[in-house]
């Protein structure tokens, strides 16, 4: 008895992932600055360690937005919609809100000022099936794709949690999402939000409606710094989106530098 339990015991020790660390740590100064209620999760992939911030929150899921144009982006490039993060992309002749918009765009212009016709028009091309089926070998959120066809990541029952966008992240940044290489660069190179000689910030933004009066506010991606990757996911939900959408910049900034990743 005394031998099985040892072996046991050893067994339990030396599975792959148990000296993985978790800290749960208080960053509500950050969001109360903003007026926000909100999560943080943050995987230091070296030394196998996350950092989270209202755990609970970063395990709900939330529609993706704009933070979908990263994986959406893999999979146009990927089915041949587009080829490179060049390519001109003609303007529909829609007007829009916005006037960076009312204009021919790229990949990468389109990543930039996330374009949504740009990617509703991809979306025309590609068809949910073939979406179903890469959110499937992804692992991507809840899977359920059933929102309107050429727009589900804004609408319908379409979720991911903090954590979960953490996980894709780990997988696009390591080329483990089983698409091409090619496809994940270059990627990779439009979504870089800032760049200096110790560090690179990249990620995407996003934000979307989950009831008449609350929206989802996201900023996702990842810091390297000293040839390390440290894979983030915010989200606060906000009544004013107008008055917090520069928030998920300033939040997320204010709280990698308390972490030492960015100055």
């Amino acid at each position: 008895m005394k031998k099985e339990l040892i072996i046991l015991l050893l067994g339990f020790i030396f599975q792959p992932g148990f000296s993985q660390k978790i800290i749960d740590k208080n960053l509500q100064t950050h969001f109360a600055k903003y007026n926000v209620e909100g999560c943080f999760v943050l995987f230091n992939q070296s030394d196998n360690e996350y950092i989270r911030y209202n755990a609970l929150r970063c395990d709900t899921g939330y529609i993706p937005a704009s933070t979908f144009k990263i994986p959406n982006s893999v999979i146009s490039l990927e089915e041949k919609v587009i080829q490179d993060a060049n390519q001109v992309i003609k303007w529909n002749g829609k007007e829009h809100s916005r006037k960076e918009l009312n204009q021919d765009q790229t990949l990468s212009s389109a990543m930039k000022y996330s374009c949504v016709w740009v990617y509703i028009g991809f979306a025309e091309q590609i068809g949910i099936e073939n979406y179903q089926a890469y959110m499937d070998s992804f692992n991507y959120g809840n899977k359920k794709l059933t929102g309107p066809p050429t727009y589900f990541w804004l609408a319908g029952d379409f979720k991911i949690s903090a954590n979960q966008q953490v996980e894709f992240l780990r997988k696009f940044y390591n080329y483990e999402l089983g698409v091409s290489r090619k496809s994940v660069d270059i990627v990779k190179n439009i979504i870089v939000l800032e760049q200096t000689d110790t560090y690179k910030l990249c990620g995407k933004t996003g934000g979307g409606i989950i009831s008449d009066k609350e929206d989802i506010m996201w900023l996702v991606g990842y810091v390297e710094k000293g040839n390390k990757p440290y894979f983030y996911a915010m989200n606060f939900t906000t009544s004013d989106y107008a008055k917090t959408m520069h928030v998920r910049y300033d939040l997320v900034k204010d709280i990698l530098k308390e972490l030492k990743l960015i100055k």
